[in-house]
């Protein structure tokens, strides 16, 4: 009745008419659709789980637009039906516009003749609703890959219709193929709809449809395009033209049904998950924070494999593994900073898998990343007001835990004004544990806490963390020293290579050393052992590096005061201390990337004080930092051919651009000596990896293959075993005993872990306040009074946080 009442209203009272009479009911029905009653969200899904009838009925929390918005870009299938309306909408459009054309120019109907043909052709709409819909309940009830093939064969089916309607050589051909164009569109479209319904999360399906329109818009931009075409040579061939954009269109279409099945199962694995907490939450036994079959990655890199986990109020739960395992990407994942591509995370029965990171930072969940945890460029104080955003509305609250955490880290009220990027390492962590501790999360995601700690501050640490615990806090602590983490956990699950290999009691953990000692590194000892043997300088061989009398002080502040020590050939030393001794500082003078104020320093006999880093390092003296700064954007290939830069003999670019044969030996020998590296260090499966996408402590050991590809005299190793697993920190010491028998050279480590360091050292050197406290043998210094209280402490666990 529409299009026919709107032809004989446009043609005894003008065109203008319908519009004004069609406006009634369409405001009529706008006005009733108030009062409708707002659907329970997610309620089919969850029924189709087998959830009881209260966890059926029980309304989901409505989505913000920022989580809407990335909950549809992750639905594959979704986005491909984006892709294909530019093309589908500019044909549709065009086609009903160009119809109605092609009977006036062609057939000279007028706007009473072009209703009754709409009339027409319009009910057979129905017949392609009842129809399409008894075949596809019949064919493909439990196949949506199978009806998103069979709406693809239809649209094709329809691009040919589309060819006869514009070819049409009479009147009544044309609204034959016009009634079987109607039928086709009334079974696609309801389709379409059916399997997107089905593809689209619950609380973000109004979300992806309204989206849609956007993608339009760009097809109507053509639509001018076409009219043109039309008036310039034809309406027929302005018809044809968009046929072969509807075919495009339905091309796309029938890609998504490589996609669409694993999307529905999301929907459905993401309501079973919340299903699971609604029923815990109901019989008494909620997990806090339920993750269910989650994967995600970067750039498009698979890091996690279908991980699940689960911690309870109160709990601490162990998240152990090998280095690039996918603990910190799990870690944000949780934390929305990594969007999971598949799963679900669910924190008290509320969805957060596609939250932003800010709004699940004001549901409860804080995230303390391993080393760079603070605000560099804010004081501590700042960090301190910061960490409070959350419970800005408790200000009484937030001032007792801020005065709290300074009554814990004195060094913090100390350095209240100073910026955060001048505290040590170890400073740093107290700052960002304290930060969390101000917070109050219900979910605490630590990340490496024993990461650069001296012993006598992870042994203050771990009973904070038990105390926030004891609070009702569930922690997930990642941490790389099974010892550490496992004090304080009863519960554990290991990861290997993105996937859960082992969850349970730690205990049970303990029982499994064919987990505990999965780590790619070991094999890089495997073969004779090295025997330690300590090395004292010949007579009258110069020492390798002399530090004489070197003072430097920050703000006031003596950071390194009248150190001085010599390092003989081949001899390994230990330079131990608590956070904030000076240790780093120390290295950064001798390195010259800091200047000294007082002293002189000697490389091999000859003074390199005035000497630039650069010529340090040519004159055989390696250095690694602390936090493994590498080029993030080479693979780990190119970074160890950087790192051979010493000994490259051909630098000319004519040469290289000519590739003469002396470039081309100079390439090969470096290629050569890049693979003996790799096989050395274990590297080669991430030969193409870019050094941004590596595990912290995988990147610690491409640091350390590049001081062996420099090839020095003397070795700065600031921490190396920081962010390594721990049974990865035991395969460490024959390594670096390697180096000295291989390469002949002198080590200098700083180092926090005590086994390791007394294990490999010649001789320890014990700073406290920027001073040298006590030198010697490492069973002297370590039983020393003074390094006792001001360093190891009393733990017995933050001490030997590698041994066995």
């Amino acid at each position: 009745m529409g299009p026919l009442s709107a032809g004989l209203l446009a043609y005894y009272f003008g065109w203008r008419t319908p519009f004004f009479v069609f406006m009634v009911p369409t405001m009529i029905f706008a006005l009733l659709a108030f009062k409708m009653r707002e659907p329970i969200r997610g309620r089919w899904e969850r029924a189709a789980t087998g959830a009881s009838e209260e966890v059926i009925n029980t309304e989901e929390i409505p989505a913000s637009f920022a989580e809407s918005w990335r909950t549809v870009q992750k639905v594959q299938s979704l986005r491909r039906i984006w892709w294909s309306l530019p093309f589908l909408a500019t044909a549709l459009t065009g086609f009903v516009t160009l119809a109605s054309v092609l009977y006036d120019r062609e057939f000279g109907l007028g706007e009473r003749g072009r209703g009754f043909a709409a009339a027409i052709a319009e009910p057979f709409q129905l017949v392609g609703i009842v129809l399409g819909a008894r075949f596809v309940t019949r064919n493909f009830m439990n196949n949506m890959k199978g009806l998103i093939r069979f709406l693809s064969w239809i649209a094709v089916g329809t691009s040919v219709l589309l060819v006869a309607f514009a070819l049409s050589p009479n009147i009544a051909t044309a609204i034959a193929f016009n009634c079987a164009i109607s039928a086709a569109l009334a079974t696609l479209g309801p389709g379409i709809l059916v399997a997107f319904s089905l593809a689209i999360p619950a609380r973000a399906r109004a979300t992806g449809f309204s989206v849609a329109s956007l993608w339009v818009i760009p097809g109507l931009v053509v639509l001018p395009l076409i009219g043109w075409v039309a008036d310039k040579w034809n309406v027929r061939v302005g018809m044809l033209v968009m046929v072969p954009l509807f075919i495009i269109g339905s091309l796309i279409l029938r890609s998504i049904a490589d996609v669409i099945d694993a999307d529905i199962a999301q929907v459905w694995r993401a309501a079973a998950a919340r299903s699971e907490a609604l029923y815990q939450r109901r019989a008494g036994e909620s997990d806090l924070l339920l993750v269910r079959g989650v994967d995600a990655g970067y750039g498009g890199r698979q890091v996690l494999f279908g991980v699940d986990i689960d911690v309870k109020e109160g709990e601490i739960v162990a998240l152990l593994g090998t280095n690039g395992a996918g603990k910190s990407t799990l870690l944000k994942a949780i934390s929305g900073i990594v969007e999971a591509d598949r799963g679900a995370v669910v924190l008290d029965g509320r969805d957060i898998t596609h939250a932003p990171p800010n709004e699940i930072a004001v549901l409860g969940v804080s995230q303390m990343p391993g080393g760079a945890g603070v605000f560099g460029s804010l004081s501590v104080r700042e960090n301190l007001q910061l960490a409070g955003w959350t419970q800005r509305r408790k200000s009484d609250e937030v001032e007792a835990s801020t005065a709290e955490v300074l009554e814990m880290f004195p060094i913090l009220q100390q350095r209240l004004d100073d910026a955060s990027a001048n505290l040590s390492g170890g400073q740093q962590q107290m700052l960002a544990l304290g930060m969390a501790f101000i917070a109050r999360p219900r979910v605490l995601l630590i990340d490496e806490l024993s990461l650069g700690l001296a012993p006598i501050i992870v042994g203050q640490l771990l009973p904070i963390v038990e105390r926030l615990a004891a609070s009702g806090v569930a922690i997930i602590m990642v941490e790389q020293s099974v010892n550490v983490a496992l004090s304080v956990a009863k519960r554990a699950y290991f990861l290997e290579r993105g996937t859960v290999r082992f969850s349970g009691p730690t205990a049970d953990l303990l029982a499994r050393p064919d987990l505990l000692r999965s780590v790619f590194l070991s094999h890089a000892s495997v073969g004779d052992s090295v025997e330690q043997v300590p090395v004292a300088a010949a007579e009258g061989e110069p020492a390798v590096l002399k530090v004489d009398n070197m003072t430097r002080s920050f703000g006031g502040i003596r950071a390194v005061n009248d150190v001085s020590f010599e390092i003989a050939p081949r001899e390994i030393v230990g330079i131990i201390g608590p956070n904030g001794a000076g240790k780093t500082t120390l290295f950064d003078l001798i390195s010259g990337f800091t200047p000294t104020e007082v002293g002189r320093l000697f490389l091999s006999g000859k003074e390199a004080t005035e000497a630039s880093p650069a010529e340090r390092a040519a004159a055989g003296l390696g250095r690694s930092f602390q936090d493994a700064k590498l080029f993030p954007e080479l693979t780990v290939s190119e970074t160890l051919a950087v790192a051979t830069e010493r000994f490259v003999k051909s630098r000319s670019m004519f040469a290289a651009a000519l590739r003469l044969p002396q470039t081309f030996d100079s390439e090969q020998k470096v290629a050569e000596r890049v693979d003996e590296l790799l096989e050395l260090m274990g590297l080669t499966q991430y030969r193409q990896s870019f050094i941004r996408e590596l595990s912290t402590g995988t990147r610690r050991v491409v640091d350390l293959a590049c001081q062996v590809a420099h090839r020095p005299t003397v070795i700065l190793l600031d921490e190396p075993s920081s962010g390594i697993a721990q049974r990865e920190v035991e395969a460490l010491a024959p390594v670096l005993l390697r180096l000295r028998a291989e390469m002949g050279a002198a080590l200098v480590i700083i180092e926090h872990d005590m086994p390791l360091i007394s294990s490999i050292s010649d001789r320890l050197i014990a700073l406290d306040q920027g001073a040298v406290v006590t030198t010697g043998t490492p069973s002297v210094v370590l039983e020393d009074p003074r390094v006792v209280e001001s360093y190891l402490g009393t733990s017995a666990v933050a001490i030997t946080r590698s041994g066995t």
